[in-house]
C-alpha cells in the first residue's frame, strides 16, 4: 500500500485541480504500480530498506499521475500552482512532464525557465544556466529570472557574478523584494555587514513581513556592534507579528549585549527547548548565567561545552566557582588541580576561595 503522504499530496493537488479523478479512483493504481515495481526491483532473501520503498512510491506516484496529466485540461494559474507544488515536493521529473506537457499555455520564455528551475533542481548547473539564459534573451524584463541565474552561479561558488544578477533584478524593477533579499544575504555570508544591513533596510521597505529580513538584519547589526539597531529590529519584528525560533536566538544575544540578562536568559532557555543540541546558544547562555551568577544553574551549561572542550579555561575556571559556591569542596579541589595545570596563576587567584575549601575540607575530617 502507498504512504499516507502521497494520498494527502493527491488530495492538496486536487483541491485545486477539481477534474483530477477522485482518490478511490486513483489510489488502486498507485498500489498496483507500486507492487509491479516493486516486483521488478526485488532482491531475492533481502527486505526493502526504507530509501528503496521511498523511490519506488515516488516513481509510482511519478508514473500514474503523468498518465493522468495526459487527458487532463488544466488553466494557466492552474499550472503554476501544480508546478510550484511539485517542485516544494522534490517530484523534478513530474514537474518537467507538467510543463513539457502543457508547455502551449506558456509564453516560450516562461518554458524555458521552467526547464531551468527543474535542471537546478536536479543538480544539472550547466544545463539550467544555460536555460535560465535562453529565457533571459527572449525576455530581459523578468526579475525572478535573473534571481534564480543569480542562485546559479551561488550553487557554483561565483558570488560576484550572482551578486551582478541579483543587482539586475532590482534594477529592472525596484521593488522586487527578492533581489534586495538575495543581495543581502550574499553581503551577509561574504562578511559585508554594512551592505547587508543596507539591503535588509531595502528589504523591508518592500515588504515587512518576511522572516530573513529581519534576521540578516539583526545578524548584521550585532556583527557590526550596533546592538540598538539590533534591539530595534527585534522590536519591528515583534511589532509586525514575526514569529521564528530564530529570531528567538536573536532576540537572547541582543539582549544579552544590551545588558538585559534575565531576558536574555528567558530567551535562549526558549531556544534551547527546541535545539538543545546548538553549543554555541548553550555557550552564550552559560556567559550570561555567569554574569548573572547563576552557579547552581550554570553547573549543568558548564558541563555540557566540557564535553566538546573538556581544556577550555574559561569553563573549567567557571565550573570551579560552580562547585564553590554550591559548596562541593571536593569537587572544586579538583577542577583547580585542572586549572593550574594550565595555568598557575588561578591558585592565586582564587587563593581566598582555595583556603576557605581547605578549611572546610579540614572540618569535615575533624567531623568524620
Amino acid at each position: 500500500m502507498i504512504s499516507t503522504k502521497w494520498l494527502e499530496l493527491y488530495l492538496y493537488l486536487q483541491n485545486q485541480l477539481p477534474s483530477l479523478p477522485s482518490q478511490q479512483d486513483v489510489e488502486p493504481k498507485f498500489n498496483d504500480r507500486l507492487m509491479f515495481l516493486s516486483a521488478q526491483f526485488a532482491q531475492a532473501d533481502r527486505a526493502q530498506d526504507k530509501n528503496q520503498l521511498d523511490w519506488l512510491e515516488h516513481e509510482s506516484f511519478t508514473l500514474v499521475m503523468s498518465e493522468l496529466f495526459e487527458s487532463l485540461s488544466i488553466t494557466e494559474s492552474q499550472l503554476q500552482f501544480l508546478f510550484e507544488t511539485l517542485m516544494a515536493a522534490q517530484m523534478c521529473q513530474l514537474a518537467m512532464i507538467v510543463t513539457n506537457l502543457y508547455k502551449s499555455l506558456l509564453s516560450e520564455h516562461e518554458f524555458k525557465s521552467k526547464c531551468g528551475l527543474v535542471y537546478q533542481q536536479l543538480g544539472d548547473y550547466e544545463m539550467a544556466k544555460a536555460m535560465l539564459q535562453e529565457s533571459i534573451s527572449l525576455n530581459e524584463n523578468s526579475p525572478m529570472v535573473y534571481c534564480h541565474l543569480g542562485f546559479n552561479y551561488l550553487y557554483q561558488g561565483d558570488s560576484d557574478l550572482a551578486a551582478e544578477q541579483f543587482q539586475r533584478s532590482i534594477e529592472i524593477d525596484g521593488n522586487f523584494v527578492g533581489g534586495y533579499q538575495n543581495l543581502a544575504g550574499l553581503h551577509y555570508q561574504d562578511s559585508k555587514f554594512e551592505l547587508a544591513a543596507e539591503y535588509a533596510e531595502k528589504a523591508f521597505i518592500c515588504d515587512q513581513s518576511l522572516v530573513s529580513t529581519y534576521i540578516t538584519a539583526v545578524s548584521s547589526y550585532l556583527a557590526l556592534g550596533q546592538n540598538d539597531k539590533a534591539d530595534q529590529w527585534i522590536t519591528m519584528a515583534l511589532n509586525h507579528d514575526i514569529s521564528s525560533i530564530e529570531l528567538v536566538r536573536l532576540a537572547g544575544i541582543t539582549a544579552h549585549q544590551n545588558g538585559r540578562l534575565d531576558e536574555a536568559v528567558e530567551a535562549l532557555d526558549h531556544y534551547l527547548l527546541f535545539k538543545p543540541e546548538s553549543y554555541d546558544v548553550v555557550s552564550i547562555r552559560a556567559r550570561v548565567k555567569a554574569d548573572l551568577r547563576l552557579y547552581a544553574e550554570l553547573e549543568q551549561d558548564i558541563r555540557q561545552l566540557l564535553i566538546f572542550e573538556p581544556h577550555d579555561e574559561w569553563c573549567l575556571e567557571h565550573l570551579f566557582l560552580c562547585y564553590f559556591h554550591t559548596e562541593k569542596w571536593a569537587e572544586a579541589q579538583l577542577v583547580m588541580v585542572e586549572l593550574s595545570k594550565l595555568a598557575a596563576h588561578y591558585k592565586i587567584t582564587y587563593r581566598d576561595q582555595l583556603n576557605t575549601i581547605n578549611k572546610a575540607l579540614s572540618l569535615d575530617v575533624i567531623e568524620i
